[in-house]
């Protein structure tokens, strides 16, 4: 079960035209418009193709002005369906996290989010962080406070008694003490429920292999959230985690490392079909510059991704931005290619950060440059679909209709 978003359209706002020599409209197609217009009021997108075909009504709708983007590429807002903005991806950002008040935290968070919305991240979730700490950034950059990606949050991740995620999670036990934790989360203003299946690399005494929570209370997370209207994402780092998270019916496993008891290659196609079965997608949270780091290869751990994309499982483009060696300036694109290095083709690794996975993060009406869709565009030296490292520091973000990041050229009424 995936629940989607509504986004209310708010209908206000100045019209402004988007002009560059091409854009990128639907990754999924490959559509690509030469000499594009982009027309964009308020947070929402009016008109977009060729900008000889662009209709003149337009300029009679409180004017139109023009920002001129030369040679560059439109292409859509990316998504990171997975970002820890407590986190300050230092060597040790839990110390470094708990170390600070609440009012150094939360500027601290603030610079994570424009540095992500900046990297042209205008959609983001954050799957673990203190208290209400990441609504609080969520709303700000909401009400145009903040700079930032348009987000879903988790609030405190769900964990057995001193399990993984501890210092910042809400513990629970049985499925009663389950069940009052999702409400918990929800009271304080999360969009969905994060819970530790298994154990994690980051909280000493925690096995990232064995199944920590019962199935009775994982059972229980799931039918509580799903009740009340909300998403399930399922740390598992584990086959034995993956499982268990399928079988309870989650929307999303994060990492999904089909990592056997012995720490190998566990790859199982029962536990995949499980995954299919369920509607789960699968956030692999790969990176090509902490690769290194990880007790699997890249290739290996890129191969799985490759596998459950041509089984039919969601992919959603993520990054654990905030870990060790994971930024949150750039890291989507490195995630990017850690897919392609493990066999996905550019244009389906983009799939996953733009319109396919946002969809399957459950946020309709985004990704995709389109009448009615978000007014949240890129623009780009280069030819994505051809090297996913144009993506990289894009010269121009618009999030939300917003302006965050752009270019010394001109703006011109028409």
């Amino acid at each position: 079960m995936t629940e989607h978003k509504a986004i209310p359209d708010r209908g206000e706002g100045r019209v402004t035209a988007y002009r560059a020599a091409r854009a990128i409209t639907d990754v999924a197609s490959g559509t690509v418009v030469e000499d594009a217009t982009v027309v964009v009021r308020g947070d929402r997108i009016l008109w977009a193709g060729r900008t000889a075909d662009r209709p003149g009504h337009f300029a009679g709708e409180g004017g139109l002005a023009t920002v001129e983007l030369g040679t560059r590429t439109l292409f859509p807002g990316l998504m990171d369906a997975h970002v820890h903005l407590a986190f300050d991806a230092g060597s040790d950002p839990v110390a470094t996290m708990l170390a600070r008040d609440e009012p150094a935290l939360i500027d601290s968070m603030r610079t994570s989010a424009r540095q992500l919305v900046e990297s042209g991240v205008t959609f983001a979730r954050d799957l673990g962080a203190p208290g209400g700490l990441a609504a609080r950034i969520r709303d700000e950059i909401r009400d145009g406070k903040t700079p930032g990606p348009r987000m879903m949050v988790a609030g405190r991740p769900l964990t057995r008694p001193r399990g993984h995620c501890w210092f910042m999670g809400n513990e629970i036990g049985d499925p009663g003490r389950a069940r009052r934790a999702v409400r918990e989360e929800i009271e304080a203003g999360a969009d969905l429920i994060k819970v530790m299946v298994t154990g994690g690399r980051m909280t000493p005494g925690t096995d990232p292999v064995r199944f920590e929570v019962s199935p009775e209370a994982l059972a229980a997370v799931v039918d509580e959230a799903h009740l009340l209207g909300v998403t399930v994402a399922a740390h598992a780092l584990s086959t034995a985690g993956i499982r268990a998270a399928a079988a309870a019916g989650v929307d999303s496993v994060e990492h999904g490392t089909f990592i056997s008891p012995e720490g190998g290659d566990g790859y199982d196609e029962a536990v995949v079909r499980d995954l299919v079965a369920a509607g789960a997608g699968v956030c692999p949270t790969l990176g090509l510059a902490g690769a290194h780091a990880h007790p699997i290869p890249i290739e290996i751990r890129g191969g799985w991704v490759a596998m459950l994309h041509a089984a039919g499982v969601p992919i959603l483009a993520g990054t654990d931005s905030g870990i060790p060696r994971h930024p949150h300036v750039g890291g989507v694109v490195d995630g990017l290619e850690g897919m392609i290095a493990g066999g996905l083709s550019a244009r389906d690794a983009l799939m996953a950060a733009t319109e396919t996975g946002m969809r399957a993060a459950g946020l309709d009406g985004a990704g995709a440059i389109k009448p009615g869709y978000l007014a949240d565009l890129i623009a780009v030296d280069g030819d994505p679909l051809a090297d996913v490292r144009a993506l990289l520091d894009p010269p121009f973000v618009l999030a939300g209709g917003r302006v965050v990041k752009e270019p010394a050229l001109p703006l011109r009424g028409v």
